[in-house]
């Protein structure tokens, strides 16, 4: 048996869920759901926005990529994961938009 030298408070006990429950029924699969229905609505926006401005095609690709970015990281947080199974997708979202942010326009 492995002891453990700083045991959790007395009140913080993990809840699994129960084998037969569904992920959607908890409040993190809800959370996640209204965080994408708000993903949608801002590309949406963003699309008429662009549409509307004219915009280059890698204007439009750098605000469609960060928007995703921002949206995809957060679904993560609200889905429940721990720090360990996002960090490497944070990793990754990361190096995308410093790439993204990072690239001069124009032909230099």
């Amino acid at each position: 048996m492995i002891q453990v030298a700083n045991s959790p408070p007395a009140g913080a006990t993990a809840h699994a869920p129960a084998l037969g429950t569904n992920f959607l029924s908890s409040s993190e699969g809800q959370l996640a759901l209204i965080v994408i229905g708000l993903g949608v609505i801002v590309i949406a926006a963003l699309s008429f926005v662009l549409w509307k401005k004219a915009a280059s095609a890698e204007d439009a690709i750098r605000a469609y990529a960060l928007v995703l970015i921002l949206v995809g990281t957060i679904v993560l947080i609200c889905a429940g994961y721990s720090n360990d199974q996002i960090a490497p997708a944070m990793g990754l979202f990361g190096t995308v938009a410093g790439y993204l942010l990072g690239r001069k326009g124009g032909g230099q």
